[in-house]
């Protein structure tokens, strides 16, 4: 398992390089290059474990990437990724709060507690409920807010890579301050303010921030993984 999340960041990190220099040259190449790396990231333990479907998947997956080498349509493809990861995310929270399974936080709360999801308090139960809600609408918003500004920037956005006319035309200096003040900061906004208001909700919890990380690197990495199934 270390083996498999040692080679997954190292694929990860890899295409965060090789993609960032493909949107700085505009190279097709690279662009296929890294959409390949990413078969790595996701099917990476599947490979270790010699699983068919998964081999088959990231051979039928580096391929496709493979047959983009030279198309204009590579670097379209990567400049959609980002909203790809945002939706992703989005579903790890959203796909938990179907009728009859538990929500993602009520299970990272029962993790930190040591304690069956089932026997927390109801109170409890109810606050990491809603806020399995709030980052599930928050990232669905950014998903599509990021898949906004990369079909509309204008030179370089998707549409006009593939022959169409943006409707409201956006420059990438207007959309690079819209990314970072309409994405990270309602992130990071969204995680300090949600801790601040759960001590208010709960005192006496945690006492403080570093308290809080604590509880959260005593718990081993399988663990963390286990809540995603």
């Amino acid at each position: 398992m270390a083996m498999a999340a040692l080679l997954r960041l190292a694929a990860l990190l890899a295409y965060f390089v090789v993609a960032h220099r493909a949107l700085r040259i505009d190279s097709p190449r690279l662009a296929a290059l890294a959409l390949g790396l990413l078969a790595i990231v996701v099917c990476i333990r599947g490979l270790l474990s010699l699983r068919s479907r998964a081999w088959l998947l990231a051979l039928a997956w580096i391929a496709a990437a493979a047959a983009l080498t030279g198309s204009r349509y590579a670097v379209p493809l990567l400049l959609l990724m980002p909203s790809v990861f945002l939706a992703l995310a989005c579903s790890l929270f959203a796909r938990t709060l179907a009728h009859g399974r538990v929500p993602l936080v009520v299970r990272m709360v029962a993790l930190i507690e040591a304690s069956p999801a089932g026997q927390l308090p109801a109170d409890i139960r109810a606050y990491a409920t809603n806020v399995t809600r709030l980052w599930a609408g928050l990232l669905a918003g950014l998903a599509l807010l990021n898949l906004g500004l990369a079909l509309v920037t204008t030179p370089g956005g998707v549409l006009e890579r593939i022959g169409i006319a943006p409707p409201w035309p956006m420059s990438p200096e207007v959309a690079a301050t819209v990314d970072t003040w309409g994405i990270y900061v309602p992130v990071a906004a969204t995680m300090v303010g949600e801790f601040v208001f759960r001590q208010r909700r709960f005192p006496g919890r945690y006492s403080g921030p570093m308290d809080y990380l604590r509880k959260l690197a005593k718990i081993p990495r399988e663990k963390w993984a286990g809540i995603f199934r």
